[in-house]
């Protein structure tokens, strides 16, 4: 009879598997006008997320569930240093894409590719050394400012992208490992408070930010302009109506809503399935992060713990941010939703990660 680790497992790579399969089905929809307006053909993003996203991310998830986990121990601050270096190539004029007034992208080789993706699955394994490495030192208030001093580097280079909702997703999963790793309430407190002033002052410096707080605020105040994706976004839930238009029959994805593939995808899903549909897909996604937090409680090693648990943080406050943002529940930050959103660097990264829950369950 199988134990509760095994079953876990299966729960988690289920709940993977669903919310993968979500993510090519609703893909192959959302994406046909734009493939068609750019490409003259109906699924040419498909294709490229299917080759160059679940394509390459199997093979990620392959390799990360196989290896000893605990040999990253060595490759920690050489991978965080790496991503680093990769967030700041992103400003070199040959290699680095600028795009809607922001530039998150590097093309080596013609291979395109977001380090900001890569960014967050190092900083989480570096963190999770770091944490093993000082676990009697985690609860004297010195700590802090070592802690501070990587967020602020990784967090930094992404706020120059300029990418003000990764920071706050990255400073947030910092935080909450250092919180579960047993830190002091108080002095966790006070990093907190450094950061939401960071935040906030960030948030106000510049005038693009402003506009989404006061849209946010007021969704009336600007409807064509930072207003407009909300808006669409709230539009087509509730023409989606109690039990949606039916899968396929949306109309919003047709030049109406904004990212239709990309963050604005939970909005797609809540048209064409109702409530039902898109209250299931979050079910999957508390069920996803519950028993990754199971598997982590059961590692017999610390840094497996801390892994987890940095795992389950990230991809949690991630969906929280991307669909609570959809809702108008707070600002809309463009985060993508994890595993169903486009995008071939962050899937790969998701699926690496997963892999490396696994590879904790399989060894606990």
């Amino acid at each position: 009879m199988r134990d509760t680790g095994d079953k876990a497992i299966v729960i988690f790579k289920s709940a993977t598997a669903v919310l993968v399969l979500v993510g090519v089905a609703f893909l192959a929809i959302t994406s046909i006008p734009l493939s068609q307006a750019n490409f003259s053909e109906s699924y040419y993003y498909l294709r490229h997320q299917a080759i160059f996203g679940l394509g390459l991310g199997l093979i990620a998830f392959f390799v990360f569930s196989k290896i000893n986990y605990l040999v990253l121990r060595r490759w920690a601050l050489p991978a965080v240093i790496i991503a680093a270096v990769l967030l700041a190539a992103v400003f070199l004029p040959k290699i680095g894409i600028s795009s809607g007034g922001a530039r998150r992208w590097l093309n080596i080789a013609g291979f395109t590719f977001q380090p900001s993706e890569i960014a967050k699955l190092a900083f989480v394994v570096y963190l999770a050394c770091w944490l093993e490495k000082k676990k009697d030192k985690v609860r004297q208030p010195s700590l802090i400012a070592p802690f501070l001093v990587w967020l602020g580097l990784i967090g930094g280079l992404i706020l120059l992208e300029p990418d003000y909702g990764t920071f706050v997703l990255v400073a947030g999963t910092g935080l909450i490992m250092y919180f579960a790793a047993g830190a002091k309430i108080k002095p966790l407190l006070g990093s907190v408070l450094i950061v939401g002033i960071l935040a906030l002052g960030l948030m106000v410096a510049e005038p693009y930010r402003r506009e989404r707080i006061l849209s946010f605020l007021n969704p009336e105040r600007d409807v064509a302009g930072a207003s407009y994706q909300q808006n669409q976004a709230l539009i087509a839930i509730g023409s989606g109506g109690l039990w949606g238009k039916g899968f396929g029959k949306g109309v919003q994805k047709y030049s109406y809503l904004p990212e239709t593939m990309g963050d604005s995808i939970f909005a797609i899903i809540s048209e064409e399935l109702g409530w039902p549909g898109a209250v299931v897909v979050l079910g999957v996604f508390l069920i996803w992060i519950l028993s990754c937090l199971k598997i982590a409680a059961r590692s017999r090693h610390i840094f497996g713990h801390h892994l987890a648990v940095g795992i389950a943080a990230w991809i949690g406050l991630q969906t929280f941010f991307n669909v609570s943002g959809i809702l108008g529940l707070i600002p809309f930050s463009g985060i993508p939703l994890p595993f169903i959103s486009y995008g071939g660097t962050a899937l790969v990264v998701e699926l690496a990660a997963v892999g490396l829950v696994v590879n904790i369950a399989r060894n606990r």
